[in-house]
Order: C-alpha cells, then structure tokens, then sequence
C-alpha cells in the first residue's frame, strides 16, 4: 500500500483486520483469527503485481462478500478462457467458489470457499 491511513481504513475497515502495530521495520501488523497476523508493508513506491496478492479462506462466500459489499467493497467480473465469473462475481468449479476485489492501490484479493487449495512451497 502507498498510503497508510488508506490501509488502515481499508484492511481495518473494510476488511474489519485489526491493526495491531507496527513491527521493527515499520511494517503494519495485522490480525487474523487466533494469533495469526499478516503484514502489510507501506511503500509510497510500491507497485501492485496484477496478480491475485492475497487469498482468505471463508466459511461462507455469499456472506461475506454481502458484508464487504456493505463496507464499500466491489468484486471483479473475469472472462477469461480458463476462468470467467457469474452475475454474482463468483468463479464456481465443481465445490469450489471464489471471488475476487482489490484494496485502493489495485492488489488484488481472493476470497475463497470449498474446494481444495494446493500448496507447493
């Protein structure tokens, strides 16, 4: 993020993530459920990638984007040969739904229910 009262307003906002400091560094710590966090580093240089930047896992999709969309969240429509979302802004693959918006500086964000998710690290 390029402005940090912007990401504020938004991770914590919006997305309703406790902002829970800063780190050493001065990255911004956010919180996740238990004691899990994630850190937003503040750049006025940065750049976003044009690629999916972060994914949650939800409970319940149409839930949850309903709740974001009442903080002023817009999800992405995609129509692409491998990929296209439905009037709802929901890519669905047999269990597997998702959903995609972006935070103010253009990274995008996935929110994702069912399915399974690989990791190859």
């Amino acid at each position: 993020m390029a402005d940090e009262a912007r990401a504020k307003d938004f991770y914590g906002g919006a997305l309703g993530l406790p902002v829970r400091g800063k780190d050493p560094t001065g990255m911004m710590i956010l919180g996740l459920d238990g004691t899990a966090s994630l850190g937003l580093m503040v750049d006025a240089n940065a750049i976003h990638s044009g690629h999916t930047a972060l994914t949650f896992e939800v409970d319940d999709l149409d839930a949850t984007m309903a709740d974001l969309e009442g903080h002023g969240v817009h999800f992405e429509d995609y129509d692409l040969p491998d990929l296209k979302t439905d009037e709802h802004h929901i890519y669905a693959a047999g269990d597997e739904r998702v959903s995609w918006f972006a935070d103010p500086d253009g990274n995008i964000i996935c929110l994702h229910q069912g399915g399974t998710i690989e990791y190859n690290m």
